[in-house]
C-alpha cells in the first residue's frame, strides 16, 4: 500500500494513477455546499481528503507530467498542487468558509508567471481554462502593446484556436478603447485590446470528468492553447526586462 507522500509524489512510477474524479467527490461537494460550516466539514475532513483533493491531486500531477513530456512547461506547485479549499473571508460579505469546488493551476513558475493552465471541477460546472486572468494594468498594457506590436501573430494564434472550437473569452471587455490604444479602434485587432483577460476555456460535463479519459482531454487542450500561452510568456518575458531597464520600443517583444 502506497504511503501518502508516494501517492501525492514526485517520480512518475510513484504518484498515484488518476482514474477519474469519482462520484463520491461530486457527493461531498453537493454536501459542502448545503452544511457550508466548519464544523461539518471537520468531522468529515478525511472524506474531502479522499474523494476530492487526492483524484485532484493525481490529475494535476499526471497533466504536469504529459505537458512536459510534450515540449509544455507546465508544473504543479510544490507542496500544495491543490488549491485550498477555504475561501478568503476577509473582506467578502460572503461568510461561508469553504469553496464548493475543487481547483488547480499549473504554470511555468510560480514565482513570476501568471499565464496558466487552470483546472475547475464541481457539480455545476466543470472547465478547464488557459491564459491570463485580470492581470494588472501594466501587464495588461503589455499584452495590448504586443498584439498591436505583432497583430498578424497574435491573428494567426486565434486562428489556430479557433479551429479547435475555441476563442478568447470577451465576457470582460471594455466598451471603449482603453488609454493610449484609440487610434486602433478601427484595426481588425481593435477588439482584442478591449479585453481585459486573455482567456479560453472549455467546459466538460460531470460525466466527462469521472473517467480516466479526462486526463487526456485536458493534457489535448493544453496542448491546443499552447501558441497563446506562449505568446504570453513571451509578453511576460519582455514586460519583466522592460521593467528592469528602458529598451527601445522597436525591440519590445518581437
Amino acid at each position: 500500500m502506497k504511503s501518502r507522500a508516494n501517492a501525492a509524489g514526485a517520480p512518475p512510477g510513484a504518484a498515484a494513477d488518476f482514474h477519474g474524479f469519482p462520484e463520491e467527490g461530486f457527493r461531498f461537494l453537493r454536501q459542502l455546499k448545503q452544511h457550508n460550516d466548519r464544523d461539518w466539514f471537520r468531522e468529515r475532513k478525511t472524506g474531502y481528503e479522499q474523494h476530492v483533493e487526492q483524484p485532484m491531486r493525481a490529475l494535476v500531477l499526471a497533466v504536469a507530467r504529459q505537458c512536459q513530456a510534450r515540449g509544455l512547461p507546465l508544473h504543479a506547485k510544490d507542496k500544495h498542487p491543490v488549491m485550498r479549499v477555504y475561501r478568503d473571508i476577509r473582506f467578502s460579505k460572503d461568510k461561508r468558509p469553504f469553496k464548493t469546488h475543487v481547483s488547480a493551476e499549473l504554470r511555468r513558475s510560480f514565482s513570476d508567471c501568471g499565464n496558466m493552465l487552470y483546472i475547475h471541477v464541481s457539480p455545476d460546472e466543470s472547465f478547464v481554462a488557459a491564459g491570463v486572468w485580470r492581470p494588472e494594468r501594466p501587464l495588461l498594457h503589455a499584452w495590448r502593446q504586443a498584439i498591436v506590436n505583432g497583430p498578424a501573430r497574435f491573428e494567426k494564434i486565434c486562428t489556430a484556436l479557433a479551429k479547435r472550437g475555441l476563442e478568447l473569452n470577451r465576457e470582460h471587455s471594455l466598451s471603449s478603447m482603453p488609454r493610449g490604444f484609440q487610434n486602433y479602434s478601427q484595426e481588425s485587432f481593435g477588439p482584442w485590446l478591449k479585453l481585459t483577460s486573455f482567456v479560453v476555456h472549455r467546459r466538460f460535463e460531470r460525466s466527462d470528468c469521472m473517467t480516466p479519459e479526462f486526463l487526456k482531454s485536458v493534457v489535448d487542450f493544453a496542448m491546443s492553447v499552447k501558441p497563446l500561452l506562449d505568446f504570453g510568456w513571451r509578453v511576460e518575458e519582455a514586460h519583466t526586462e522592460r521593467s528592469k531597464k528602458v529598451i527601445p520600443e522597436a525591440e519590445f517583444f518581437f
